[in-house]
């Protein structure tokens, strides 16, 4: 049987791809990779896991290079994504080689994405990543070249379709045609295309160049101020604040009345006006701030409430 690598997102177009592949008889090992900025729906892959072998793989420490410093650039934020899929379709090649399967597959669709996904950058794409002509995209095959695997005899052509461009109308109509029941809905499923979480990446690319995945992490929670060089995280709610309060390497700043808790990173200098902006988001005209470290209160202090619209221009993203 015909075996096909399928980089699959758990998105709408990388979902309609297996099932595509799966209708021409073809044997599927669905590939997840996973970033610290892609959003992985689990109950697609939970669906997909009852029908196919998974496997997941958890990028190392090396992607980060890539969105520090992408040889192709940026997209519209800080989405390195011509990069990013020759990283992945690299790690695709390496598996398509241990489990001998014949070509790779993804739900790419021509012409959805300016930046990477117009036929040159396709070509690149490929090209850079040493899987020139080995890579079929069931959504668009028809409107491309010939792959290696169509002149072999491996797939049929006119089972491949012609979808192009940015519209959805007939990927939400081909999940009726197939009576698919859980998928994601059209929508961008990377953070590193998301303004807001742009915003923050930037902000800390440039404060703090050599930064780690946790870092990374810190940026999806919370209310974020660049306060000088320094950094401060309050939680939006309640569970963001329990979550801020039990980590150790930062300072926590936990009110002993009702409020916010926080996280500061950063220089002493600039730690009482971060405790003004956690006071400012706390009921209390007075607020008494814990500090602690490594779960241990190392002392208290005590600032006036001052109205929040002082600090707005702290406010990252």
């Amino acid at each position: 049987m015909v075996k096909a690598i399928l980089l699959f997102s758990t998105g709408l177009d990388s979902l309609l791809a297996f099932h595509l592949l799966r209708r021409s008889g073809v044997e599927i090992i669905v590939l997840v990779i996973k970033t610290p900025f892609n959003k992985i729906n689990e109950a697609v892959l939970n669906e997909i896991k009852k029908e196919a072998k998974v496997i997941i793989y958890e990028v190392k420490d090396d992607y980060l290079q890539i969105v520090k410093n992408p040889k192709f650039g940026y997209g519209k934020q800080v989405n390195p994504c011509i990069d990013c899929k020759i990283y992945m379709y690299k790690i695709a090649k390496k598996f398509l080689e241990e489990e001998k399967a014949d070509f790779i597959a993804t739900g790419e669709v021509l012409n959805q994405r300016s930046f990477s996904q117009t036929l040159d950058k396709l070509k690149l794409i490929e090209k850079e990543a040493g899987v020139e002509g080995l890579v079929v995209r069931p959504l668009s095959g028809k409107l491309l070249p010939r792959t290696l695997t169509e002149e072999k005899g491996l797939i049929d052509r006119e089972k491949l379709l012609d979808i192009k461009g940015r519209g959805r109308k007939k990927q939400l109509q081909l999940v009726k045609d197939l009576g698919i029941s859980v998928y994601s809905q059209p929508a961008g499923g990377c953070l590193l295309t998301d303004p807001m979480f742009s915003k923050r990446l930037k902000d800390l690319m440039e404060h703090n160049p050599n930064f780690n995945t946790e870092d990374v992490e810190l940026l999806k929670i919370g209310r974020h101020f660049r306060i000088g060089k320094s950094k401060l995280i309050l939680g939006r709610d309640e569970s963001e604040s329990k979550l801020l309060e039990k980590i150790r390497n930062h300072l926590v700043l936990k009110p002993k009345s009702k409020g916010p808790s926080g996280i500061f990173i950063g220089e002493e200098s600039d730690l009482m006006l971060a405790c003004e902006v956690l006071a400012s988001y706390c009921k209390d005209e007075k607020v008494v701030i814990e500090l602690l470290k490594n779960g241990e209160k190392i002392k208290e202090v005590e600032v006036e409430r001052k109205n929040k619209e002082e600090f707005r221009k702290y406010i990252i993203g």
